[in-house]
């Protein structure tokens, strides 16, 4: 107990919950319950390991909790240390002297002051819950900091600046080579398009001619065929006998004209047509062969 005129420290603000005791405080019921045969230290096992696991996400939505409350909790513990109730107290521990009253009644009876002593329970029990959520917060403190995905870096993965810029120009030039190749690729694509259309609408041309000449033959029958191939090979037997009168007209005149020629120049005659006629005379005779039996075909 407080002696008369003791002053008790005022209470302080309650520190904020650390980001892995906020989810702890949160799952523990749910956990509770679907282990309802584990002791403690199993079920802070179980919440661990899920704290784990938990999506970078989720515990950010608890770190921004923790870091907003620790803001109000140090704008508080300055207040809380500004405070005159806090200040007297701080002056009294310091003078060490807390105002006491006596009573007269109990001087005049014998002559004898009873001073109770000063309980100091309630301080000692104050400093060991002090004590104890110091040690309770550095524990959490500590597991938190085990639990958590942050770590110091690997020296071998750590990537220098100078490889960076390099890396950046290799995937900028490489970037560039690709838009050059889909560009090369989209015109390519352009050119066959273009040259495809060109050839459906040949094709389609094509077909469309086709059919105009399929639908504009003229079917002839096979008595008319025979009728126009006899026709047609009277046709070509007369003809054959008008040129080749015309033929022996012409070369009767011919030879008139070699005879005249032989009478008045002999010599010059032998020289330069004698051995042709006889020549042509042979390959007259020939081709006239040759055109009977294509003819009697």
């Amino acid at each position: 107990m407080y002696a008369q005129g003791q002053m008790k420290l005022p209470k302080a603000p309650d520190r904020p919950l650390v980001p892995y005791m906020r989810y702890s405080r949160k799952m523990w019921a749910k956990v509770r319950a679907e282990n309802p045969e584990a002791q403690l230290w199993d079920i802070s096992k179980i919440i661990g390991a899920m704290w784990k696991d938990v999506p970078e996400g989720e515990k950010h939505v608890f770190n921004q909790e923790y870091e907003m409350e620790k803001i109000e909790y140090e704008r508080a513990c300055k207040n809380y240390q500004n405070s005159a109730a806090y200040q007297q107290y701080q002056t009294q521990q310091k003078t060490g002297k807390a105002p006491q009253k006596v009573s007269r009644g109990r001087m005049d009876v014998g002559g004898v002051v009873i001073q109770p002593i000063e309980d100091d329970a309630d301080n000692n029990e104050l400093s060991a819950r002090r004590v104890s959520a110091i040690r309770f917060d550095r524990n959490h403190r500590l597991i938190t900091e085990l639990l958590s995905v942050n770590m110091v870096n690997d020296t071998r993965t750590i990537v220098a600046q100078s490889r960076i810029e390099l890396l950046k120009k290799q995937a900028d030039s490489l970037i560039m080579h690709q838009k050059k190749l889909e560009k090369e690729l989209s015109d390519m694509g352009d050119k066959f398009n273009e040259k495809k259309r060109g050839l459906e609408t040949a094709s389609e041309d094509f077909a469309e001619n086709l059919k105009k000449v399929c639908d504009e033959k003229v079917v002839v029958e096979p008595e008319k065929y025979e009728e126009m191939v006899e026709e047609w090979r009277g046709k070509l037997g007369d003809a054959y006998v008008e040129y080749k009168k015309k033929s022996e007209e012409m070369e009767k005149k011919l030879a008139d004209e070699r005879e005249k020629m032989a009478e008045k120049t002999p010599v010059l005659y032998n020289l330069t047509i004698g051995d042709d006629e006889d020549k042509e005379k042979k390959g007259n005779e020939k081709n006239e062969e040759k055109e009977i039996q294509l003819f009697m075909v």
